[in-house]
């Protein structure tokens, strides 16, 4: 059997076992009316856990002092982690297959305040897992940052679970700014193999690519 065969077949075999975990809500989506639904710490709203903090839903086009909130990463709402009280948290738990490896992807940006009135330094999240920190990501504002034209970066990193219950959550670190922090939006969480298998289903599809490029 040719080596890109195989490749193809681990690639193909191995993308197939990977399946999406029961996450509720990953898009951050509210019903509440207007553009802002603040959450104060203790309370669940929109399949969400708020601790530490408040923290508030912000829909695409709330306005304020003439610039406008540019667009969600997916759907129409987002949350910033810090709601007017300095850094908060979001956490869900969900139905996990104890030993199963999950792939989670979520994305940032950062509050600039209107007209960029707080897009100094960066805006900083913890991602938690079970309690305990998972990742760590940072989003550095550029020159001209505004509501408007506001960027969206994409992070992920692999977790196991240890039970049928997990634990998924995002903490701000940020403190400049007690009413601004990161934000974060289109959270999905996948089962994929272990890391290592993983891996190999990476360099399957990277010689599946790399025997196109050849016959090309």
């Amino acid at each position: 059997m040719k080596p890109t065969r195989l490749a193809l077949i681990l690639a193909l075999s191995l993308a197939a076992s990977a399946q999406a975990a029961p996450l509720t809500n990953g898009s951050l989506e509210s019903g509440a009316a207007g553009f802002i639904q603040s959450v104060n710490s203790g309370n669940t709203a929109n399949s969400w856990t708020v601790s530490l903090a408040n923290i508030e839903y912000v829909k695409a086009g709330y306005a304020s002092s003439g610039d406008v909130v540019g667009p969600a990463q997916d759907g129409d709402w987002f949350v910033d982690l810090n709601g007017t009280q300095g850094p908060g948290r979001i956490s869900q738990s969900f139905d996990t297959v104890a030993g199963q490896w999950y792939r989670i992807d979520y994305y940032i940006s950062g509050n600039a305040g209107p007209n960029g009135s707080t897009s100094g330094g960066s805006k900083t999240l913890n991602a938690l897992w079970n309690g305990g920190v998972a990742d760590s990501a940072s989003y550095l504002h550029q020159v001209g940052d505004k509501w408007s034209n506001n960027r969206w970066e994409a992070h992920s990193f692999l977790a196991q679970a240890v039970g049928a219950s997990s634990t998924l959550g995002f903490q701000s670190t940020s403190f400049t700014y007690s009413a601004a922090g990161p934000f974060i939006d289109a959270i999905t969480v996948t089962a994929v193999p272990e890391p290592g298998t993983y891996a190999l289903m990476l360099v399957g599809l990277g010689l599946i690519g790399f025997a196109k490029r050849r016959r090309g």
